[in-house]
């Protein structure tokens, strides 16, 4: 259940989409909420395309995305099922489910209802520096870093690097941001490096390069091989020439994001769901390319809990169950 996608980034490639096949309506008026992330942001994006397909293409549903603080906050919406699907990342995903890590504290068994429903695509963590005296990871004690939202995944990733460090809060000034803000931020000289995740290909590393005063650097190889050690974290190459501002590979560490459930949804929905959204990859395809990685031979990589029924009954009629 914890296969992992090649560790180095390919481009993009659009695989066939498969045979269309009759879509069955689903229960009068289900309606689905897709918890996603910060707007604009991948997860947003990909959770706008598909409730628009949902919409369309299975009779009786009405699903709507909803914006988030990221992987954790969707992580507690499963939990607490008030919301029926989300896009999490699946090493953090991983603690919520054996209530390690930033979930240690959190009531033993609140997220064993989690299930899993398909792997997306590979998540990056990205090193982006604007001073340029900034060479290493250990060079941002007392610098202004931006870590991502308050509960989203980057901040989690953060929180396992400064234990990893011997690290507090204390010893940055953190700024919880992401996506335009931090891009703002790079460009009037506000923060001295960000520390984030991101897809390959990320349109907001690409702005804050585009700005003239972010270089992207590799992560410090022990910090890359601590993530790799706490669970479904795998150290990850994005090859030479395919980030911005660099003719380097740049060596990090990544982890599948999750598009996840909880024991709740229908056996039904979530097949409905699963059937429609490979169907329409090309559609998924169109809103954002991330939607090239999502495919029936790397669905079941990297899980971090069982897969749904739902999910489950249509790989066995694709024939890899």
């Amino acid at each position: 259940m914890r296969k992992i996608f090649s560790a180095v980034a390919a481009g993009f490639v659009a695989v066939p989409l498969m045979q269309a096949a009759t879509v069955q309506p689903v229960a009068a008026q289900d309606f689905v909420r897709i918890a996603t992330a910060g707007s604009g942001g991948n997860y947003y994006r990909l959770g706008g395309g598909l409730a628009s397909i949902l919409n369309e293409d299975v009779e009786g549903m009405q699903a709507t995305i909803q914006a988030t603080g990221g992987t954790v906050e969707n992580l507690d919406l499963l939990a607490d099922q008030e919301v029926e699907v989300a896009y999490v990342t699946g090493s953090v995903a991983l603690q919520a489910y054996e209530n390690t890590g930033v979930f240690a504290d959190r009531p033993e068994g609140r997220y064993d209802g989690l299930r899993a429903i398909a792997t997306v695509y590979p998540n990056p963590q990205w090193f982006v520096v604007i001073d340029d005296s900034i060479e290493s990871i250990r060079d941002l004690k007392g610098k202004r870093v931006a870590v991502g939202m308050q509960g989203s995944n980057g901040e989690a990733w953060w929180r396992q690097i400064m234990e990893h460090l011997g690290w507090t809060y204390a010893d940055i000034q953190a700024e919880y941001t992401m996506h335009q803000a931090a891009i703002d931020q790079v460009r009037n000289r506000q923060i001295d490096a960000l520390v984030s995740p991101d897809a390959p290909g990320s349109a907001t590393i690409q702005e804050i390069i585009d700005t003239g005063f972010g270089t992207v650097l590799s992560v410090d190889e022990d910090i890359i091989q601590h993530m790799a050690d706490q669970g479904l974290d795998y150290p990850y190459t994005l090859p030479a020439g395919s980030v911005p501002g660099t003719d380097e590979a740049i060596q990090t560490f990544a982890s599948p994001v999750t598009f996840s459930t909880h024991e709740g949804i229908s056996e039904e929905l979530v097949y409905q769901i699963t059937k429609t959204m490979f169907e329409q990859k090309d559609r998924l395809i169109q809103v954002h390319p991330l939607a090239a990685y999502m495919t029936l031979e790397n669905a079941l990589d990297g899980l971090p809990y069982p897969l749904h029924p739902g999910a489950e009954r249509f790989y066995r009629e694709q024939g890899i169950l």
